[in-house]
């Protein structure tokens, strides 16, 4: 059994998961589309709340970028993975 005053923050999900917050992104996805989750799934587990946070603060053109990548998703990768 975990103890919720070990771990702070703590987060309780409608599925019924809990556990250690820290860490936890969450983010509105509201108006993003397959470009978002294409590089999403391109990240490595580590590295996947930093973007989603940064895709969400730095909105780009998302038409436009779906046709040949996205130069500026594909340089934050890189530049996070170096």
């Amino acid at each position: 059994m975990i103890n919720p005053d070990l771990i702070l923050p703590f987060y309780v999900s409608p599925n019924g998961d809990y556990g250690d917050a820290t860490g936890l992104v969450v983010i509105d996805v509201q108006d993003f589309d397959d470009h978002f989750f294409g590089y999403l799934d391109e990240c490595s587990d580590w590295l996947r709340p930093s973007y989603a946070e940064w895709f969400e603060d730095n909105p780009h053109d998302l038409e436009t970028s779906i046709e040949d990548g996205c130069d500026v998703c594909k340089d934050w990768i890189d530049w996070a993975k170096a």
